[in-house]
């Protein structure tokens, strides 16, 4: 029998990912009505909390900067 993780069917949530849907109570309404919305909860999750490829670049970048200021 193949038994595969939370993680891998996609149901696994992080504790910040507990907490943003909790400070953001209108996901509990759209995710009991549309359950296949949860991708838009992530994106959304990542955007507020810039966790987005782009951010990590712009956060990279800046690192970089500091570097080359301190050389």
């Amino acid at each position: 029998m193949n038994q595969r993780t939370k993680q891998e069917r996609g149901t696994m949530i992080d504790e910040n990912m507990k907490m943003y849907v909790r400070m953001h109570p209108k996901w509990y309404l759209i995710l009991s009505r549309y359950p296949g919305e949860y991708k838009t909860l992530v994106e959304q999750y990542k955007v507020e909390n810039k966790l987005t490829f782009a951010d990590r670049i712009e956060k990279v970048g800046t690192l970089l900067q500091m570097v080359e200021m301190l050389m």
